[in-house]
């Protein structure tokens, strides 16, 4: 065989190897590029495309704020805020630096777009409200911002509901679960000791708020949730249905004759309008000051039963229940307040700062 023939047989089974190689080998597959974003349904029933990976969450309310620390700290963009001396002592100091974003919520929003945008969140929640009225204000954020706005419902009986869905969207399941539990139980157990109390054996409360105690909240609003889930009978009764908060006189008060009050102190640590409720003749009449059945609600590091309206509600409505009703509620309330503080904010309280927090919040 020539040289000539063995080059071109040699060729054609080149030819013929390539062929078969082609034949056998597999089709090559390029796999699909992972999705960087994806669709949830919110509580307001808004659908919100967001990232599939969230590293910083900014709340546009303290109430939210709040909640956002109590499940993962680590992802919170900033503060509503600058922390008070009081909430220091209770916040992890890693976090006390973080920066002061302002809020988005309220009448008198402090927020700013360049800070907001500076801190760089994935997502943003509003906690509170989600009635339809307010699902405007969100989509305007989101709108203004770029950012996804998700709405979670702040409201106590459905706050186990918000911790499982922020806790999944974010990647915090199992801590999401621990919280959510904690709160159903709670509810479950305040609302089953309290079916012995018939309409008419109920306590009959006034909340005072303001700098004098002549300012109140109705039955039926989140300001005044705590009140009802704990089993009180709030005195208050507005002239109008549209009304939510209340002016009022110490006539009003007078007539209305609550059997207890409890005071709003709004952080003021010198127990002012306790003292000032319990020694001023012009309140001397009503019965809760005759029997001394005057307390403070305890507010570190937030205010356990209002101001924010935040998840700190939840030992607020155990504290209140036992005090409206020891006899049936048996709960060893410092024991309560050791564990949700452990729980939720991460802080083994002393007993010392138990005793300061119940200063004038229990019957001695």
């Amino acid at each position: 065989m020539n040289m000539k023939w063995r080059i071109y047989v040699s060729v054609i089974l080149s030819i013929l190897l390539l062929a078969f190689s082609a034949g056998c080998s597999k089709p090559q597959t390029t796999s699909a590029p992972e999705a960087t974003s994806k669709t949830i349904t919110d509580m307001a029933g808004r659908k919100v495309e967001i990232p599939t990976t969230i590293d910083k969450v900014y709340s546009t309310s303290a109430t939210g704020s709040v909640f956002l620390y109590t499940l993962a700290p680590d992802k919170l963009a900033g503060w509503n805020s600058a922390l008070r001396d009081k909430e220091k002592r209770f916040i992890d100091p890693k976090y006390h630096t973080l920066p002061v974003l302002g809020r988005w919520q309220g009448s008198t929003p402090t927020g700013s777009i360049e800070d907001l945008l500076k801190a760089n969140p994935d997502i943003i929640i509003s906690v509170g409200d989600v009635s339809p009225e307010y699902i405007s204000d969100a989509d305007a954020i989101q709108k203004q911002t770029g950012v996804p706005v998700i709405m979670l419902d702040g409201s106590i009986k459905n706050t186990a509901q918000s911790y499982r869905l922020l806790g999944e969207i974010i990647g915090e399941t199992e801590r999401a679960k621990l919280l959510a539990d904690y709160c159903d139980r709670t509810l479950e157990e305040i609302s089953t000791n309290l079916k012995s109390i018939a309409e008419e054996e109920k306590v009959r409360v006034y909340y005072a708020e303001g700098i004098e105690g002549l300012e109140t909240e109705i039955s039926g609003t989140v300001n005044s949730e705590a009140f009802d889930l704990a089993g009180a009978k709030n005195v208050a009764i507005p002239p109008t249905s549209d009304v939510r908060r209340m002016q009022v006189s110490i006539e009003q008060i007078l007539a209305w004759d609550p059997s207890l009050i409890i005071i709003c102190t709004d952080g003021d640590e010198t127990h002012a309008l306790y003292n000032k409720i319990l020694n001023d003749k012009s309140w001397a009449n009503i019965t809760a000051v005759k029997n001394r059945e005057v307390y403070e609600i305890p507010s570190n590091p937030y205010d356990w039963i209002n101001r924010p309206p935040s998840v700190v509600r939840f030992i607020g409505i155990k504290w209140l229940s036992s005090l409206l009703y020891p006899d049936v509620i048996t709960t060893d309330i410092r024991q309560n307040i050791s564990e949700f503080y452990s729980l939720f904010f991460n802080y083994e309280i002393s007993e010392a700062e138990i005793e300061k927090l119940l200063a004038k919040s229990q019957r001695y």
